[in-house]
């Protein structure tokens, strides 16, 4: 799970009755997103408040919770201490303009960071109340090679009672898929990945 990457495409498959989407994610101060839902009308540039919409409708994880923007907000260091039984530093930042004019509710977001692995382990969202409307936690990593992929991530929904687990069964790593694909007129071309080069992760 790598927080604050640059370029993020995500690629979700059709259903049988209806046609798959693709998201080009560019991470910064002031990010910006795409989509395409293969319907001849190419690449739509998002708004600030599509970040937080639901990725796929009555799941919980949100394109902003992907991208993990809020890295490159104002952020300030408040202790470390030990979550879900790691040990960890903790730092809470302040959304700036965009983000707050997207999601008015929005008052700061608290990161716990693994102090060995530099994983978020988990991130609580704030708004008006003392406790954290929505929280993103780490359930469990897994290592490929070198590269440790996160496994297992739930999203809780303190407002609805809502609760999304994300599950990774299989992943390809050091892919040479081309810049193309990393643009919004690119969106139009699937990445092409052999099935031999998956590797489990169950």
């Amino acid at each position: 799970l790598a927080f604050g990457h640059g370029l993020i495409r995500i690629d979700i498959d059709p259903h049988s009755d209806k046609k798959g989407k693709a998201f080009l994610l560019r991470n910064g101060p002031e990010p910006e997103a795409w989509q395409n839902e293969f319907d001849g009308k190419g690449s739509k540039e998002l708004a600030n408040t599509d970040l937080f919409k639901p990725l796929v409708q009555g799941m919980g994880h949100r394109l902003f919770d992907i991208m993990m923007p809020f890295v490159f907000w104002d952020g300030k260091y408040q202790k470390s201490g030990r979550v879900v039984g790691r040990p960890s530093h903790l730092y809470e930042f302040s959304p700036p303009v965009w983000a707050s004019e997207a999601l008015p509710s929005l008052r700061n977001v608290r990161l716990a960071l693994d102090d060995v692995y530099e994983a978020p382990l988990r991130v609580e969202f704030f708004g008006r109340r003392g406790v954290p409307d929505k929280t993103f936690v780490l359930v469990s990593l897994k290592k490929i090679g070198e590269t440790w992929i996160a496994k297992t991530l739930d999203f809780r929904d303190a407002l609805t009672s809502a609760r999304t687990r994300f599950t990774v069964v299989s992943a390809a790593i050091d892919l040479d898929l081309g810049m193309k694909l990393f643009t919004p007129a690119g969106l139009n071309d699937s990445p092409k990945v052999s099935e031999e080069l998956l590797q489990s992760i169950e």
